[in-house]
């Protein structure tokens, strides 16, 4: 499944020596954060990154990443009609400490929890010219969801993963993804349709892919099935089926039931035929 988020990366491995001040205070590095994200947002909003681009970027960051280049990257949000103006009635949240690492750089990661959509962020600054300049950026945009819901009971999540995997097994036999999109959250079927799907799916029918063997076998799961910090049902594990099927499954509680939000399939050969890698069949949508 494609992310239920638009997200824009950058990161600059360069290391860079300099000047290196004290760690801000805790008010002045919310107020660092809001500067380079509403700047950013002004700039979607405008079309145009010239000057935050020119203003807010570390002279490195620039090289690296001309307007041109740096304007690529983040024409999703763009193209999407994203505005993150209501992060101005919001106190970003540091899901890490704030930090200086061992390379001097500012690193403050964290989120605005506004909603509808929640605003994600990972931001590196270096001091330069006695300011903080931006020398990377990653944000997201994800659908704001409460952990609503609770884990299921071991039997009621090996059925889940069974139903949905099953079902769609069958989208894959039939190559037609409408009963298995229309048994899904609302939440996914506004990004995603079931002609997407099946394009992501093709190599499955390709390889006449068929995992309808699951049904005589219990799954093992790998860690502890559990709702994770944005409301998600997380189930991983396998089938120990010939070949073997490994799946990760997401779910959103939607109208008091788990929908499925995310599906990512991969069909293995045993152990003892690894060393037979032509063979190996894999597909993924990782949400």
């Amino acid at each position: 499944m494609r992310k239920l988020l638009i997200l824009s990366l950058l990161f600059i491995p360069l290391v860079l020596h300099g000047e290196t001040p004290k760690l801000p205070k805790d008010k002045e590095l919310k107020a660092l954060v809001f500067d380079s994200l509403f700047a950013f947002n002004k700039a979607v909003q405008e079309k145009n990154f010239a000057q935050f681009h020119e203003e807010r970027l570390s002279s490195e960051f620039r090289k690296q990443f001309p307007l041109e280049k740096f304007t690529a990257t983040f024409q999703a949000f763009i193209d999407k009609g994203y505005d993150i103006a209501n992060i101005a009635k919001s106190e970003p949240v540091f899901d890490i400490p704030p930090a200086i690492d061992s390379d001097g750089l500012l690193v403050l990661k964290g989120h605005y929890p506004t909603r509808p959509n929640k605003v994600t962020f990972k931001l590196t600054y270096i001091y330069e010219s006695s300011a903080w300049k931006v020398l990377g950026i990653n944000v997201q945009v994800v659908p704001f969801v409460e952990n609503t819901g609770k884990v299921p009971t071991d039997k009621e999540l090996k059925k889940l993963a069974l139903d949905s995997l099953l079902l769609f097994n069958v989208a894959i036999q039939t190559k037609d993804f409408e009963d298995f999109y229309g048994h899904s959250a609302k939440l996914w079927q506004k990004e995603v349709t079931p002609e997407k799907l099946l394009e992501i799916f093709q190599s499955f029918i390709d390889k006449e892919i068929n995992i309808a063997l699951i049904v005589k076998h219990e799954p093992a799961f790998e860690g502890t099935p559990a709702i994770n910090e944005d409301g998600f049902l997380v189930i991983k594990g396998s089938y120990p089926t010939q070949p073997k099927v490994f799946f990760e499954l997401k779910y959103f509680n939607e109208d008091e039931s788990w929908k499925l939000v995310g599906i990512n399939v991969q069909v293995k050969p045993a152990a003892d035929n690894a060393d037979k890698k032509g063979k190996d069949k894999k597909t993924d949508d990782d949400e």
